[in-house]
């Protein structure tokens, strides 16, 4: 029994050690926070995040943070948003044309045409150890 105990808490180590990594990049500022929000389908996207985590954005280094998630290998695909909340109200702050006026971006790397990227777009199979660059613009 004890060794069937100590094979799983190794294995969660293991795991633990191999999370996906988001390396942001684009921050022109280390004040606020990065508001990153994960979503598993087109349903729900943009609508309702099946994962979500707010960072502190004061470890911002040459304008890039990494940014470790495990949780995120739990997953069969995902789907991120990333926006950082310059002010530190928790919202995406827009112009009144509803164009974003904080920096924003989207895994893959994913635009959208006169409007957020798509789902199909932004989604891959997160896999521990992966990393997955976002550019905000």
């Amino acid at each position: 029994m004890q060794r069937i105990i100590i094979a799983i808490a190794a294995s969660l180590l293991a795991t633990g050690a191999q999370a996906v990594e988001l390396k942001i990049e684009g921050l022109k500022s280390n004040q606020g926070r990065l508001m990153v929000a994960a979503f598993d389908s087109g349903d729900s996207w943009l609508r309702k995040p099946v994962l979500a985590k707010t960072v502190d954005a004061s470890a911002v280094k040459d304008g890039t943070l990494s940014i470790d998630w495990p949780e995120l290998d739990g997953l069969p695909r995902a789907a991120l948003t990333v926006f950082h909340d310059l002010n530190g109200n928790g919202k995406l702050d827009t112009n009144a044309m509803g164009m974003p006026t904080e920096p924003l971006g989207y895994s893959n790397n994913a635009v959208g045409n006169f409007g957020p990227a798509r789902f199909d777009a932004a989604v891959f199979e997160p896999k521990p150890g992966q990393r997955q660059q976002i550019r905000l613009n």
